[in-house]
């Protein structure tokens, strides 16, 4: 998964940018402006425009639309048609204006002043204003899940008029520009009238509250179907008339509704990639994050460091990479995906059996039994756990797996004595700076995206330091020394970075453009202008 997200403009771009590594980009420059003015004119409905459909296949369960949770790929997947950001990074890795035409920090990073851009109205005609803005910080601030993990540092807002706010944070920060891509704001007084007892949630739960691209039209079954927004403030023609998400995860019935025509993009097995080309299909690699097991750190057997290495040491990962994820991408070096920067120079990972049996004799287990949890909806991460299984079969260890779904895991991570002994998952930067992953999966005061419950008051330290520095060059050198200690602990088994093949109707446009959250990013998409937005 990748962290970008494309903007709009009023006027479509010339050409869509190619794939690009994930780069840091420094928002914490002390009084600057960290995305220009922009302006942009209100769109409307063409008398030209296409009535054209797409239907995008994607995989594994959405549980909620509620933008709390669009941390998570499958949530934001939809979120990502239905809602706005204030800002946004293009394929660069550069901050470009969404919602707020200019954003500035204080001094000391602990305010930003927000200008947000005239003329946006939520899909009712409700004119979108800073009021919006501080009533959906607030809300996710005090829903404590999901996107909160992204805005930890956020205190409150003050409203000077319907343009204009001044956000306040508790301590210095220089990822919260950033997190702010991944912030979604919802209509506040649609959402008040339905908030019930749970701030909105079981209203958003399948209700549209935005002001994106498109507005919701259904939700059944595992079937969202939105339509284009004839006032959206970036509106573009060549944007389908309708879009649909259906869940489909099989690689190879999705292979065959994308050549029966019942389905217009989704992900594939890169080796179908020869034969869609040959149906007159076109397919892209992007960038689908890092395969990684997680251990339980603080409680059971893995909270034993020699077993967590006889567990790095056993896995054969030259040979899941090439038979399970077909060779595309690259063994792991460190705790971070490898197109990131602010890494350490490290190995990269191996097999080395030898190894394993001998951190697994120095290690306190005294079962030679454990257990690992995956999501059966990835056909991939059934393969790579029944690989890890065999792989310790080898050195006298049995392993059994309990697939899980997404939703029940994430229930478990509040609670450290809850989340699973061993967790396989395919996961990402939510926005290009390498801190808020080391941030936000390793820092001790972390609940709920901390997924081995890991402690180490050397790493928060490095963190905490990091986030008082506001020079970036010596950020990046604090986040580096934080994944060497990360890594000699054995917190986690970063496997390798892949790249996901998506294939899809040949005039679909942007399909080359990855999300935030991963995948496609489908809010670019366009049907058949030859150029991109």
């Amino acid at each position: 998964m990748s962290a970008f997200l494309r903007s709009h403009a009023s006027t479509p771009a010339p050409a869509r940018a190619r794939r690009m590594a994930v780069t840091v980009v420094s928002t914490a420059l002390l009084g600057a402006t960290a995305c220009t003015a922009g302006s942009t004119t209100g769109g409307s409905a063409s008398t030209g425009a296409k009535n054209s459909s797409l239907v995008y296949a994607y995989r594994n369960e959405v549980t909620t639309l509620d933008p709390a949770q669009s941390s998570y790929a499958q949530t934001d997947n939809v979120d990502q048609l239905l809602y706005d950001t204030l800002v946004g990074y293009d394929t660069k890795g550069t901050m470009v204006p969404r919602l707020a035409t200019a954003s500035t920090y204080g001094k000391g990073l602990t305010s930003v002043a927000i200008t947000l851009r005239a003329g946006v109205t939520f899909h009712d005609g409700t004119p979108l204003t800073a009021t919006d803005v501080a009533y959906s910080l607030d809300r996710y601030r005090d829903i404590k899940t999901g996107i909160a993990a992204q805005m930890s540092s956020y205190a409150s807002t003050q409203v000077i008029d319907a343009h204009h706010l001044t956000v306040r944070l508790k301590k210095p920060d220089p990822l919260f520009l950033g997190a702010l891509s991944r912030v979604y704001i919802v209509n506040s007084a649609l959402v008040q009238k339905h908030a019930g007892t749970d701030r909105g949630q079981s209203y958003l739960l399948d209700h549209d509250a935005g002001s994106g691209p498109y507005t919701l039209k259904s939700a059944s079954s595992g079937t969202y179907t939105t339509t284009r927004y004839a006032h959206y403030w970036a509106y573009e023609d060549d944007r389908p008339r309708t879009f649909t998400l259906r869940r489909i995860d099989e690689f190879a019935t999705v292979r065959d509704e994308l050549k029966a025509g019942t389905v217009d993009l989704g992900q594939v097995s890169p080796d179908f990639a020869a034969d869609l080309k040959q149906a007159g299909l076109k397919t892209e690699d992007i960038s689908g994050g890092q395969a990684i097991i997680y251990f339980n750190t603080s409680h059971g057997p893995l909270a034993d460091k020699p077993l967590r290495e006889a567990l790095r040491a056993v896995y054969d990962y030259a040979g899941g990479l090439k038979n399970i994820r077909a060779g595309r991408g690259t063994l792991a070096d460190g705790p971070l995906p490898t197109n990131m920067t602010c890494r350490p120079t490290l190995p990269a990972v191996h097999q080395d059996l030898a190894a394993a049996k001998k951190d697994l004799a120095a290690s306190g287990l005294k079962s030679r039994t454990l257990t690992m949890r995956y999501q059966p909806a990835f056909a991939e991460q059934a393969s790579e756990a029944t690989l890890l299984q065999s792989d310790l079969k080898q050195i006298g260890v049995t392993l059994k797996l309990q697939p899980i779904a997404f939703a029940d895991y994430l229930t478990m991570l509040d609670d450290p004595a809850k989340i699973p002994d061993i967790m396989l998952l395919t996961e990402s930067a939510p926005y290009p700076d390498a801190g808020v992953m080391v941030t936000t999966t390793y820092s001790s005061t972390a609940t709920g995206t901390n997924k081995g419950a890991y402690r180490n008051p050397r790493v928060d330290a490095l963190l905490d330091k990091a986030a008082d520095t506001t020079d970036a060059t010596t950020r990046c050198g604090l986040y580096s020394d934080a994944q060497k200690i990360i890594d000699s602990d054995a917190a986690s088994m970063p496997l390798y970075t892949i790249d996901n093949t998506y294939a899809g109707r040949a005039d679909i446009d942007g399909i080359d453009i990855p999300a935030a959250a991963g995948g496609v990013s489908l809010r670019d998409l366009t049907v058949g202008s030859g150029q991109g937005s």
